[in-house]
């Protein structure tokens, strides 16, 4: 190929491809510009390898360093071997290395008033729990998220419950570390809150000795799968047996103590003895399910959880109640739920 004609397509492609590029670091995505970006790319890439081939032997000479002196000839290894790091921290999100494109992000960002987001989880495997199938649910917080209590169970489609997934350590045992206060500090002790996850504990339908639902003492049933109440965005990995041709409900059950509202203000219920006495209220707790059906078992399933419903606002029975309009900032206690099955 013409070698004249070859360095202007070179030349030309370069700066072209080097302009798009700074327009594309600067500014947010444009789809013209991306393609121009792309296109310019294939074109100095083929103009350079019609250049290696008329320049092959000069080149090679280059890269081997033939009558160079020692130095020189490392020359090329080193090069590369500088390139190879580069990449693998660039690839790896090293800080140092991502920094230039940080940079460039935020100015991007910026321009069109957004805000990058990391996202931090808490992992909470449960090793103790049962079954032949993993069972993974996701919760990324939102706006209203303090120190919510939760409990995650499955169901059949008629309504039967068939095993805990999930259930707050300090609801398992009714013992909260900041139970009651002893010469002005904290301990723990047992604080009952049947106001708290009430329509699992009804669901799971088991009396303790002072006739409330909520566990009290020794629960073997929940033992293997309690674990510590999540602070943060959250990633809970339990199991459960799930039998290939029948449909299942997954449940997850939040509520967020002193979170009162308008509706739900500290004396709407002033007769009741949970809610205005020894309950530590606010808007009931809220309900999320998703369905499994048969066909979610042969593979892989992601199911998002949809809000059905809340509790009672003290806990005194287990309905689910379907009206939602009182509810406000509970809503945003959980900005999105996802479960995966495997």
């Amino acid at each position: 190929m013409d070698r004249r004609l070859l360095g202007n397509i070179l030349i030309i492609s370069f700066l072209s491809l080097s302009g798009t590029g700074l327009f594309i670091y600067f500014v947010p995505f444009s789809k013209p510009a991306a393609s121009l970006h792309t296109l310019f790319a294939l074109i100095f890439l083929l103009g350079a390898v019609f250049h290696m081939v008329n320049n092959r032997t000069p080149l090679t000479n280059y890269i081997t360093g033939k009558r160079q002196k020692t130095l020189k000839k490392l020359q090329s290894g080193a090069i590369l071997t500088a390139f190879i790091l580069i990449s693998i921290g660039v690839l790896y999100n090293l800080p140092f290395f991502n920094s230039i494109y940080n940079w460039g992000n935020a100015i991007r960002n910026s321009q069109l008033g957004k805000t990058e987001q990391t996202l931090d989880y808490e992992t909470i495997i449960l090793p103790n729990a049962s079954g032949q199938h993993g069972i993974t649910i996701e919760l990324k917080k939102g706006d209203a998220f303090q120190y919510p209590l939760f409990a995650i169970w499955l169901e059949d489609t008629s309504g039967n419950y068939i095993k805990t997934l999930y259930i707050s350590r300090v609801i398992a045992s009714s013992t909260f570390d900041y139970g009651k206060k002893v010469n002005d500090k904290w301990t723990p002790a047992v604080v009952r809150r049947p106001e708290a996850l009430p329509y699992w504990s009804h669901k799971r339908g088991i009396k303790a000795s002072d006739g409330l639902y909520i566990p009290l003492g020794p629960a073997p049933d929940l033992d293997g799968v309690s674990g510590a109440t999540p602070t943060n965005n959250f990633i809970i990995t339990s199991k459960g047996d799930l039998h290939a041709g029948q449909h299942y409900i997954i449940f997850l059950e939040v509520n967020q103590s002193y979170d009162w509202n308008e509706y739900y203000s500290k004396d709407r219920f002033a007769e009741d003895e949970i809610y205005s006495g020894s309950g530590q209220v606010g808007q009931p707790s809220l309900i999320y399910s998703a369905e499994i059906g048969a066909h979610d078992l042969r593979q892989k399933t992601y199911k998002f959880l949809e809000l059905t419903g809340h509790g009672h606002h003290s806990g005194k029975d287990g309905k689910l109640y379907t009206h939602l309009e009182n509810i406000t900032t509970a809503k945003m206690i959980a900005d999105r739920i996802i479960v995966s099955i495997e």
